[in-house]
């Protein structure tokens, strides 16, 4: 029987949050692809309070 589980091991752990209105909305590798979700978010809705972060630096905080 095939071994269907993944190795998560290699791959890299999300480092940027999209927030919007307090609520995890995505997670990315890279700052760039977080920043341009975000702005994308806003475009969408101007009003949104959209908050990109890097989850490294919020969990040691």
């Amino acid at each position: 029987m095939p071994d269907t589980a993944k190795d998560t091991s290699t791959a890299p752990d999300p480092d940027f949050v999209v927030e919007v209105g307090g609520r995890c909305i995505s997670h990315f590798c890279s700052l760039t692809a977080a920043l341009s979700a975000g702005l994308k978010l806003k475009g969408e809705n101007a009003g949104a309070k959209v908050k990109v972060y890097d989850a490294r630096e919020k969990e040691s905080a």
